[in-house]
């Protein structure tokens, strides 16, 4: 049975939402935004970048881990950045501390000069470099990923808009954690904005997996379950399948045979912490691909507010329980924040509190997952135990 529903929601299902729908009536997609994102923190969005788009950066993604040699992949190892971005080979990162079976690239927001030159905080320093991009043997990935990434930050500010309107509050609450300015209008002021949210962008191969022992039946991880830091995560999958979600006590499948029109989208621990506990930031995870007849490829953006970003709840928690909004308007949600989810205790992983800041979050994450490239390039740095980095 396909784990998918329509916009409403039932035990051991995900929601289905279209973007379409906020075209033509925001106040109804963000109600059905509210019910995923509170119920279950996952679902399946229809979106309106050209299909060709997808597709395009689905292949050029498998090409170049099918296709390259070592030696060309190594060529821009995440080795030579301090700020953490390239290509990442077979069991260099690791997640809760189990190693995870897949490769990868990882690139990053680009920033003006005048944004590299500060080392303090040290989220600073994830500011510095460039993407390394394999220009020698693969110069259309760069062309791809650039297409893409522009599409999926315009979704994503979409969906950051909609949850805003969910929660009840005005649609641009959230423009300044996002380097958005407003005028006394109320209305976007482009022309100032600040430095760019912190996105960042995983190319991601999940290499089939062959199993030496046919007895051992215990479950193999690609990647070991996790909440994401970040505020929001659009994953892009091809027909392989392995992602799994936990839900109400379950692990439910993520369907992948919906094609590259539909995006797999989760919130984050900042969209929880955001909301007071009224979005669910979902444990998830990815099955080692053992047996199937060809590798798993995906592409995930984690996009974020600004690295200097504060994250504290926007609206009060007393008011989860308020009778249901009798005025509403197309720049809130058509109904106030009644409380619809179990009181079931939600997975979690231990020793894992987030910080004060966007950036140190997102530093303490990069350093816990890649300890060799903190060690060599920032020797200056010492991570403590609660992931606070200072000055060793």
């Amino acid at each position: 049975m396909s784990s998918v529903a329509s916009s409403t929601t039932r035990r051991g299902v995900l929601p289905i939402l279209d973007l379409a729908v906020w075209e033509k009536n925001p106040t109804v997609f963000a109600e059905q935004l509210r019910i995923a994102c509170h119920r279950v923190g996952f679902f399946l969005l229809r979106h309106d970048m050209p299909q060709e788009v997808a597709q395009r950066q689905l292949d050029e993604t498998r090409r170049f881990f099918q296709q390259s040699t070592i030696e060309e992949k190594l060529s821009i190892s995440y080795h030579n950045s301090p700020s953490f971005r390239g290509y990442m080979k077979l069991g260099v990162e690791n997640t809760a501390g189990a190693t995870d079976m897949r490769e990868q690239i990882e690139y990053a927001a680009l920033y003006s000069p005048k944004d590299r030159t500060r080392m303090w905080p040290p989220y600073e320093r994830l500011k510095h470099h460039q993407n390394p991009w394999p220009h020698s043997h693969q110069p259309e990935l760069q062309t791809a990923t650039e297409e893409y990434v522009g599409h999926a930050r315009r979704i994503s500010d979409v969906i950051r808009d909609a949850l805003c309107m969910a929660l009840g509050v005005h649609r641009d609450t959230l423009d300044p954690f996002f380097g958005r300015n407003c005028t006394q209008n109320g209305e976007t002021d482009n022309a100032i904005e600040q430095e760019p949210p912190h996105w960042v962008l995983k190319l991601i191969n999940y290499p089939v997996v062959q199993t030496e022992n046919k007895q051992d039946k215990s479950p193999k991880f690609g990647v070991g379950g996790h909440t994401d830091t970040n505020f929001l995560t659009l994953v892009l999958q091809d027909d392989v399948g392995g992602l799994q979600v936990f839900s109400e006590g379950d692990w439910i499948d993520v369907p992948s045979n919906l094609g590259p029109g539909v995006l797999v989208c989760n919130l984050g621990e900042q969209a929880e912490i955001l909301s007071g506990g009224y979005f669910l930031a979902t444990p998830h995870r990815v099955l080692a691909n053992v047996g199937n007849k060809r590798d798993r490829v995906s592409v995930a953006l984690f996009y974020n507010p600004l690295l200097s970003a504060t994250i504290e709840p926007i609206v009060d928690p007393e008011q989860f329980h308020s009778p249901t909004n009798n005025n509403p308007d197309e720049t809130t949600a058509t109904s106030a924040l009644k409380w619809e989810r179990s009181d079931f205790e939600p997975w979690r992983r231990k020793s894992n509190a987030m910080l004060s800041t966007v950036g140190d979050n997102t530093f303490k994450s990069l350093a816990r997952s890649h300890p060799e490239v903190f060690q060599k390039h920032h020797p200056d740095l010492k991570l403590l135990e609660d992931g606070s980095v200072v000055q060793g």
